[in-house]
């Protein structure tokens, strides 16, 4: 029975992971930073956060945007920061106070 309530939660996590790469790959377009196709966005989120996770820092990401990707800085930035909010939380930045 374990089995199968495991094999019934799949299709949840399956959309849920839609969802993200949905939402993620909206607000990409919304904001003109495209690197070829929806999929490969996703695809280099993905890879982007198992770099963060081996070591790499945001800044040696953002670099590879503008380099091989040929992203503007400003674009690169907002790549980093939506992929690790959708992605890879633990390591998004946590927001700054405003200062109203």
């Amino acid at each position: 029975m374990g089995a199968l309530a495991a094999v019934m939660l799949v299709p949840t996590a399956v959309a849920h992971a839609d969802q993200t790469d949905q939402d993620f790959t909206n607000y990409l377009q919304a904001h003109g930073v495209d690197l070829g196709s929806p999929a490969l966005d996703v695809k280099a989120a993905q890879v982007m956060c198992k770099d963060l996770e081996a070591g790499y820092s945001q800044k040696d990401e953002i670099d590879q945007l503008t380099g091989s990707h040929r992203l503007s800085e400003g674009q690169a930035q907002m790549f980093v920061a939506a992929a690790t909010a959708d992605y890879c939380p633990a390591k998004h930045p946590p927001s700054k106070p405003s200062s109203s």
